[in-house]
Parts: structure tokens; C-alpha cells; sequence
């Protein structure tokens, strides 16, 4: 409590010594005016919608290569966050069909903070409680030379304290710089990193039958404090973009290098929990892990029109990735028994960790796309790409099994305007994706998974009732190898998945300072092969939600000023809690308050916001559909984030 009051006193000796007027950067971010559909939002800190960057329609899109930067192509490893990423948005459905070369689960569409013609300093700070999790940053955007060169630059430090109260220091660090010499040519190069240093790691909980754990104060902290990891996440490349004057052509390309290393890392095993929450305590400590990657795309897109009323587009691409991999190598030492939600202080032993595995990936794609539109009728894409995967998977310092993948893919969409207002679309679309990493209880640990062809088939409507509001309902069908655990505890291929589902979204401004983003998903997810047929498995997959359903209101009149409220109601239906389906897990209806107020300091803007989350304080276990872990759902908390822009 005493750190985040520093904190607090310190925001506002910055905000009462600092002076000057600039457009808003950081106070006037907010995700729910932003969203053009409920399918996924991220402005700054705040989201709204059904899905986020780890999940789509019941998959992980950011593990399925899925991510774009400046629209191209980007193997993300590590974390990227708000010091330049501005917007994150969820292209899904009709809103993926104008990315060339589109991913089964939709685009996961980063936008970054760019510098403009005005000098803005903001200053935020965030307090939580009762965790305690407080943030302090400074961010810059400025004109270097005149309509030339720009700059942003941002900073911040973050003391997490989560909700279990574990606790980590993290220190971020980014900038960009805007290089524009002329009308026809843009150089973007970039640098972002993250530090998290002693994070004290959370304790996975197993149970030893068809049961769940039982409930425990999840405000304890029952870790261990040596117990901990550290991360290093580094993003920086470079974006360039050319269009000759006169010319029909677009040239634009990005090299992109993303790196996530541990250089230690500990797991925390609460193993066969009974019903009275004792357990088998198991600790696993891993040496120096590290995953690493080079990415990007070239591309040349050619613009054709014809009596303004035919559009032609067409794009010739190549996209590509080097990524490695260090993982494995970790030492378990059993404690005997324990019992969860209850802290047993345990001396620091010796780990002898064993060899580490190692993993090479190269993959390259060239591909064509082929846009038509016919303005106000309908508008039709198709593309192909070759796909060259190669990976090399073995021991550090041994010679590594060698594998490889050629598969064509191809896409095609088709949008109908069947009248002024009304949209119809359908797509298809195949691609090759690999499927994350085993789970830290599975025999090989950490390995990552082989690539694999995955197929989606959508379709549905979109219905603008008015300018700024829309609806939208859609229909998907996507297919994918499926991997769990082998009755060796081998994390690898075991069958097929399928997810069926229906989507609806509701996004607009409803009245007068009211908006409103409300959207629903319905999943049937089934797995098939050899261990189903053998009852190995049960036919719906760990930890798959068969519905969620998300609902966002913000009312403030501008009588009131610029005061606005607000509430989130978000659902999640549970879902099977064991392979062979005999358990379930609650589902998980969770309702968040909240406030935002601006204001002016100096002449600066400004804004208070504060939100109150799991009002009802909801308490429900949620599973691990790789490892069937438990997790119990976050605590009530509340936050205050104020923010200026001098």
C-alpha cells in the first residue's frame, strides 16, 4: 500500500510541476468507443469483445502465427506491450477478408504508436487493490525535423503484486522513430524490452481423481519464495514502405526479431490433491530456456482501377521465419506432502539440471493474392502459397532429427453487398500452423510441436443499422490435428479437432453517450481418432468453453461533463475438466464497475479512471486444456489509473 501511495504522490508532483497543451496520447484511450465489432479490442491498458491475442474461437492465434505488424507478417516470441503497442484488434470473420494471405482463427492486427506533428509527454500511474500492483510510466511523442522525422520513446516500471500475491519487478523500455523524407517513402525502425525480474511463480494444482480442488483463500501465497524465474523479452526491427510517384505499385517490407530468455525458471507441482487439499509437492527447475526468432515479409501490391467503379488488387509476397529454441533440461526434487492454500517455508535445495534439447525452424512462403471489387455489388479474393517447412529437433550438441513439410495453401473469400447496408461473406481458408509447446507435466516437456495443416470454413452477415453501428453474425468451421498427452505421457499428435460455432456481435453508439459492445460465441468442439475410439479420451477436448459472451456498456452524457460509467459483464460456460469427460468446471460469470473522469491540469489533459473487478467476487476453477491444471479465478480488486498528456 505504501509503494503505490509513493507512486500516487509522485504522478501528481510530475503533473503539478510539468506545463504546455498537446493532443491527448494516453488520456483519452478507451477501448469500447474504439471497437468496430465485439470480436476483440485492445487500446493501451483497456479491451472489450469476445477474444484476445492467446485466444480465438477456442484456439490461440498468437500460437499459430497469426500476428501482424504494419500488416506484415510476425513471429512473436516475446512480449510486446503498451509502451508501442497501441491497438490490438481481432480480425475474425468479414474484418480478416481484406488481409491478403488470411490465417485459419482470424488476425491478431497490431497497431503501434506513431509520432505526429505535436510534442506530447504522458505521465500514468496505476494502483490495485487490495495486491497492491502499482505502475509508474512516461512516455514521449515528438517531431525530430519537421514532417521529416518523428520519435516515441516511452518507460515504466511495474511492482506486480498478482492476486495470489506473487510478486515481480518489471521494467520496460521502448522507442521508434518515424522517417518520412518525402511523400512516397516511410522507414520505421523500433526497439522494445521487458524485464521481469524474481517473479515468483504460481503453483499448478492436479487433483488425483475426477474431482475438483477444493476452494482455498486465494489471497495466500503459498509458493516458495526462492522459487522464482526471470525474463528478458526484446522486439525491435524495421518497417519500409515505397510507392514511385505515378506508379501503381506499393512497395513495402519488414524484418522483424523477437526473443523470450529465461534465464531461470522454476515450476511449482501441487500433485494427486485430495479432497481435503493435501498434496504431493513436487518443484522443477528448469536452466536458461530460450526461444528466438527473425521474421518478416516483402511485398509489392499493384492498385488498378477502372471508371472508379472496378477495383483490382494484387499482391505478390514473400513471408518467412528463422526461429530457435533452447528448452528441457530441468531437475524435479520432491518435498513430501503439502497442502494447497497454505504457505510451508521450505530451505532452497540443489537442482542438477540434464542436457537441454535444442530447435531449429526455417520456414519461407511465397504467395500471390488476387482482390476484385466492384463497388456497391460484391467484392471476391482468392490466393495461394507455397509453404517450405523445415525443422531440426534434437539434443544440445547431438546431431537432430530432420523434418519437413510442403504444403500448398490457398484462401478465397466472397463478400456480397446484397443492399446498401447488408453484407453477406463466406471465406475458406487453408494453412500451416505449429501447435505450442508440451506442458511442464508431459514426458517431454517443452518440446515444441510439429507444424500442421489446418482448414477454416466461415460465412455470415454484417448489418450496419447505422453509421458507427453495426451486427454482425457468423457461422465457423475449423479443423486441426489435435495433441494431448499419450498413454507414455508423450505430448504429441493423438487425432483430429474440430470446432463448429456461431458468432454474434453487437458495436456501435446506441444513443447519445451511450455505447454498447455486447457479442456471444457457441463452440462445438469434438476430438476424433484411435484413442477416442479406444476410450482413451473423452470426444470434447480439456478446458474448451462450449459458450462465452461479453457484455460492455458506457453511458456519459455530455451534460455530465466528460464523466462516464461503465460496466463489463463477461461469460464463460466451463466446460470438461479431465480427458475422459467426467468432470466439469463451473462456469464463470465475473461483472466489473468502473469510472472515467477527464479533466485538465496545466492546460494538460487528463483522466482518472477507476474500475472494480469481480464485483460479486465469483470464485471458479479454470483448466489447462494441455496439462489439466487447475487455477482458481482473480479476486475482487480495485484500480486507479490516472493519466495527462502535457
Amino acid at each position: 500500500m505504501l509503494v503505490g501511495f509513493r507512486f500516487c504522490v509522485l504522478a501528481a508532483c510530475v503533473l503539478t510541476l510539468m506545463s504546455g497543451s498537446a493532443r491527448a496520447q494516453r488520456a483519452n484511450e478507451v477501448a469500447i468507443t474504439n471497437a468496430d465489432d465485439a470480436f476483440g479490442t485492445r487500446v493501451g491498458n483497456e479491451n472489450t469483445g469476445l477474444y484476445g491475442q492467446m485466444s480465438a474461437r477456442g484456439f490461440n492465434p498468437q500460437q499459430a502465427g497469426n500476428v501482424r505488424l504494419f500488416g506484415l507478417y510476425f513471429d512473436q516470441q516475446g512480449v510486446f506491450g503498451p509502451r508501442l503497442v497501441r491497438s490490438t484488434s481481432m480480425r475474425i470473420g468479414l474484418a480478416a477478408q481484406s488481409f491478403p494471405f488470411p490465417a485459419p482463427t482470424g488476425i491478431v492486427d497490431l497497431g503501434l504508436y506513431l509520432p505526429g506533428e505535436d510534442t506530447v509527454v504522458s505521465v500514468t500511474t496505476q494502483y490495485q487493490t487490495p495486491t497492491g500492483f502499482n505502475s509508474f510510466g512516461v512516455d514521449v511523442k515528438t517531431p525530430l525535423i519537421k514532417e521529416k522525422l518523428g520519435l516515441v520513446a516511452g518507460v515504466n516500471a511495474l511492482n506486480l503484486n498478482s492476486d495470489w500475491r506473487g510478486h515481480s519487478l518489471s521494467l520496460t523500455g521502448a522507442a521508434l522513430l518515424r522517417f518520412t523524407p518525402n511523400d512516397t517513402f516511410e522507414f520505421i525502425p523500433y526497439f522494445y524490452r521487458q524485464s521481469r525480474k524474481n517473479e515468483e511463480v504460481q503453483p499448478f494444482v492436479y487433483t488425483s481423481g475426477a474431482f475438483l480442488p477444493p476452494k482455498y483463500d486465494r489471497g495466500t501465497f503459498f509458493g516458495q519464495g526462492w522459487a522464482d524465474r526471470q525474463t528478458i523479452d526484446l522486439n525491435y526491427g524495421l518497417f519500409a514502405r515505397a510507392r514511385p510517384v505515378g506508379a501503381n505499385w506499393l512497395l513495402q517490407g519488414g524484418l522483424f526479431r523477437s526473443t523470450s530468455d529465461r534465464p531461470t525458471g522454476d515450476v511449482i507441482f501441487y500433485r494427486n490433491t485430495q479432497a481435503d487439499g493435501t498434496a504431493n509437492l513436487d518443484i522443477l527447475r528448469y536452466p536458461e530456456q530460450d526461444s528466438a526468432s527473425y521474421s518478416g515479409e516483402v511485398r509489392a501490391t499493384g492498385l488498378y482501377t477502372q471508371d472508379t467503379a472496378w477495383r483490382q488488387t494484387i499482391h505478390l509476397a514473400v513471408r518467412g521465419r528463422l526461429t530457435d529454441r533452447l528448452f528441457g533440461g530441468g531437475d524435479t526434487i520432491s518435498f513430501g506432502p503439502a497442502k494447497i492454500g497454505v504457505y510451508r517455508p521450505l530451505p532452497e535445495p540443489t537442482f542438477n539440471p540434464t542436457t537441454r534439447d535444442k530447435d531449429h525452424v526455417r520456414q519461407i512462403a511465397p504467395g500471390i493474392s488476387y482482390i476484385g471489387r466492384w463497388v456497391g455489388v460484391a467484392e471476391a479474393s482468392v490466393g495461394l502459397q507455397k509453404a517450405f517447412y523445415d525443422r531440426d529437433y534434437g539434443k544440445e550438441g547431438g546431431a537432430p532429427a530432420k523434418t519437413q513439410s510442403r504444403p500448398w495453401l490457398y484462401n478465397g473469400t466472397l463478400a456480397v453487398f446484397a443492399a446498401r447496408d447488408l453484407t453477406v461473406y463466406a471465406g475458406y481458408t487453408r494453412g500451416l500452423e505449429e501447435f505450442g509447446t508440451a506442458p511442464d507435466n508431459a514426458a517431454n516437456r517443452g518440446e515444441p510441436m510439429p507444424a500442421g495443416v489446418t482448414k477454416q470454413i466461415d460465412a455470415g452477415v454484417r448489418y450496419q443499422i447505422y453509421p458507427g453501428m453495426s451486427i454482425v453474425a457468423g457461422v465457423f468451421d475449423v479443423t486441426k490435428p489435435y495433441f494431448d498427452r499419450n498413454a507414455a505421457n508423450i505430448y504429441t499428435d493423438v487425432g483430429a479437432l474440430r470446432h463448429r460455432g456461431i458468432e454474434l456481435s453487437f458495436a456501435g453508439q446506441v444513443a447519445e453517450g451511450l455505447n454498447v459492445v455486447a457479442g456471444a460465441m457457441f463452440l462445438r468442439a469434438r476430438v476424433s481418432g484411435s484413442p477416442v475410439d479406444q476410450g482413451l479420451l473423452g470426444p470434447v477436448p480439456t478446458g474448451t468453453t462450449p459458450r462465452l459472451f461479453n457484455l460492455n456498456v458506457q453511458y456519459g452524457p455530455p451534460s455530465w461533463g466528460g464523466l462516464a460509467v461503465d460496466a463489463q459483464l463477461n461469460g464463460d460456460g466451463g466446460g470438461f475438466a479431465n480427458r475422459l469427460n467426467t468432470l466439469r468446471v463451473s462456469p464463470l460469470n465475473t461483472l466489473a464497475l468502473g469510472a472515467r473522469y477527464p479533466f485538465t491540469v496545466l492546460d494538460a489533459k487528463a483522466s482518472l479512471r477507476v474500475q472494480v473487478n469481480n464485483v460479486m467476487g465469483a470464485y471458479a476453477w479454470t483448466v489447462d486444456g494441455a496439462s489439466g491444471r487447475f487455477t482458481p479465478s482473480g479476486v475482487r480488486n480495485v484500480s486507479f489509473r490516472l493519466a495527462a498528456d502535457f
